[in-house]
C-alpha cells in the first residue's frame, strides 16, 4: 500500500466524533438563538436558591398594599436602630424577616411635618453602596417610588476588608436577577472569570437560565418525592432550626421567620458586647480601590435618585470613639471630608449624626457601632429635628406628607361603595 493512500485508523475513528460534536454545537447554538427571542418558560426572577435578607425584603415589598413615600437604606447600623427603637416604641417583639417599617420614625414625621408617612426599610446587614443601589432600583421596579430616601452610612460601608468584590455579597447576587446591572459590570467584577461568567449569563440563554432550570427541577423532584415517599408522622418533625444545628455552614446567608428577632429592653436588661475582633478584621488593610469603588456606587445611587425625582438624604451614623480608634490613622477624617465633598458635587443633603458627646458607649450602644433602643431613639429624634430646621428637607417632607395624605384619602373614597 502506497504512503498516503489510506488515512490512519485514529483519524478515521475521530471523524464520527467530530461530526457529532459540530452537530451538537450547532443544535445548541440554534436552540439558544431561538430561546433568546422566544421562550416557552415563564421563570420568576424573584425566586432564588436560598432566602437571604434581600429575598425577605423584596418578598415583603411585593406584598405591600400601601404606597411608601419614605425608604431607608443602610447596613446593620440602620437595621439595629430601627429594630431596637420600634420594639420599645411598639412594646413588642419584632420578626425582622417580615418587619420592614420604621414606626417611630413615621410617628415623628407625622408629628413634625403633618400629613401621612409610610416608611419601608431596605436596610440590610452588611449593606454597602453597591448593594444599596441595586436594592433601591429593585424597589422602584415594583412600582414603589418613594419621595424621600434616607441612607445611613458609616466607614465600614466603604472599606470592609472581608469583601473582595461588590459582586460577592448576597444582596448583589440576588438583586441582579431583578434589575438590569449591565452598566455596572466593568466596576462590579474585579476578576476576569467573574466578568466572563456574567457575559455568558447575558449572551447564552441556556447558561443564564441554568439556575431557573435547576430550581424548576428541584420543585418537580420534591413534589414527586413527597408523593412517592410521604414523610412519616412524628411529634417532632425536622425543622429549619434542626437543619441549622446539623449543618451550620449550609446556606449561611439564609434566614427564616423568627430567626432574627428584636425585643423591648430596659436600662437594666441592656447588654453591651465587645466586637473588637470583628471590626479589627473589617478595618484591617483597607483597599483603596474598594473605597473609591463604593463611592462610585454612591454616585450612581445619587444619579438614580435625581433621575427618578427622589430626594436622597445621606446620614453619617453614630458610632463610638472606640470604634473610630480601630480605623487606620486619619481614615475617619478623610471619610467625613469625602462625604462632604460628595454631597456638594452631587447636590445631595448630608447630615452628620455622629456627635460623640451625645451618646454613651455603654448606655446607648449594643456594641461599638450598633445603637440600642435608647441610642436609636436619640438618633431618630435628632435626625428629624435636624431635617425640620433645614429648609430644603423640611419643605420636601411637608410636600410628601401632604401628597400622601391626598392620595390616601382619594383611595379610601374610591373604596367606599357608591349608593
Amino acid at each position: 500500500m502506497e504512503p498516503g493512500s489510506q488515512q490512519p485508523a485514529e483519524k478515521q475513528a475521530f471523524r464520527p466524533f467530530r461530526s457529532s460534536f459540530f452537530f451538537a454545537l450547532g443544535l445548541f447554538l440554534a436552540l439558544n438563538w431561538a430561546l433568546s427571542f422566544y421562550t416557552p418558560f415563564d421563570f420568576d426572577p424573584y425566586k432564588f436558591g436560598y432566602r437571604g435578607w434581600a429575598w425577605w425584603t423584596m418578598n415583603d415589598l411585593r406584598k405591600q398594599q400601601q404606597t411608601n413615600n419614605v425608604a431607608l437604606l443602610g447596613s446593620s447600623l440602620m437595621v439595629s436602630a430601627i429594630a431596637g427603637c420600634d420594639s420599645n416604641y411598639l412594646g413588642k417583639g419584632l420578626d425582622l424577616a417580615n418587619y420592614h417599617k420604621a414606626s417611630y420614625l413615621e410617628h415623628l414625621l407625622r408629628t413634625r411635618f403633618g400629613g401621612t408617612f409610610n416608611t419601608f426599610s431596605l436596610a440590610a446587614p452588611g449593606q454597602m453602596p453597591s448593594d444599596a443601589l441595586l436594592t433601591l432600583k429593585a424597589m422602584v421596579n415594583t412600582a414603589q417610588r418613594p419621595d424621600i430616601v434616607i441612607y445611613g452610612v458609616a466607614p465600614r460601608d466603604f472599606i470592609d476588608s472581608t469583601l473582595s468584590s461588590p459582586a460577592d455579597t448576597e444582596p448583589f447576587r440576588y438583586l441582579r436577577r431583578l434589575v438590569n446591572a449591565d452598566d455596572l459590570t466593568d466596576v462590579a467584577f474585579r476578576k476576569s472569570d467573574d466578568k466572563l461568567e456574567w457575559w455568558l449569563q447575558r449572551a447564552v440563554y441556556l447558561y443564564g437560565s441554568s439556575l431557573d432550570f435547576r430550581l424548576a427541577f428541584v420543585d418537580v423532584a420534591n413534589k414527586f418525592l413527597a408523593a412517592a415517599l410521604p414523610t412519616p408522622w412524628t411529634k417532632t418533625p425536622f425543622t429549619w432550626w434542626d437543619r441549622v444545628k446539623l449543618l451550620p455552614r449550609y446556606m449561611p446567608g439564609e434566614i427564616h421567620p423568627e430567626a432574627v428577632m428584636a425585643g423591648p429592653i430596659t436600662r437594666q436588661t441592656a447588654e453591651f458586647k465587645d466586637n473588637t475582633v470583628e471590626y479589627m478584621s473589617r478595618y484591617r488593610n483597607p483597599d483603596p480601590h474598594t473605597y473609591k469603588l463604593q463611592f462610585h456606587f454612591l454616585r450612581e445611587l445619587a444619579d438614580f435618585c435625581h433621575k427618578e425625582r427622589m430626594e436622597l438624604i445621606i446620614v453619617n451614623m453614630p458610632i463610638t470613639l472606640y470604634n473610630v480608634g480601630m480605623l487606620p490613622q486619619g481614615a475617619y477624617v478623610r471619610y467625613l471630608s469625602d462625604l462632604q465633598q460628595f454631597s456638594i458635587n452631587n447636590n445631595t443633603s448630608l447630615y452628620n449624626m455622629a456627635s460623640f458627646p451625645q451618646y454613651d458607649q455603654r448606655g446607648d450602644f449594643h456594641d461599638s457601632v450598633h445603637l440600642n433602643a435608647f441610642g436609636a431613639k436619640k438618633f431618630f429624634d435628632t435626625l428629624v429635628s435636624t431635617l425640620q430646621v433645614n429648609e430644603r428637607s423640611s419643605s420636601l417632607l411637608v410636600m410628601s406628607g401632604q401628597n400622601m395624605e391626598k392620595h390616601q384619602a382619594l383611595a379610601e373614597k374610591k373604596a367606599v361603595p357608591q349608593m
